[in-house]
């Protein structure tokens, strides 16, 4: 059986430092953009994200792409 995909939806999400917890535990804040163009290639999603990580007061820990695919049975 082949099946189709195809892309609904792209975020780009950018996971910030947000320091130390009470208990010790490190803090994330996950700062998310959301209607990335699903055809926009990987390098480029990543070059915006490291121009708005240079905006940022806080250390970005990693860089997230989120695709939404939707599949179809032929």
């Amino acid at each position: 059986m082949a099946v189709t995909a195809t892309f609904v939806t792209s975020d780009l999400i950018l996971v910030m430092d947000n320091g130390i917890g009470a208990s010790g535990q490190a803090l994330s804040q996950s700062r998310i953009y959301k209607n990335v163009k699903t055809d926009t290639a990987d390098e480029d999603v990543y070059a915006v994200a490291q121009a708005l990580i240079a905006l940022q007061s806080k250390t970005c820990n990693a860089v997230q792409r989120r695709n939404v695919v939707e599949m179809e049975s032929e």
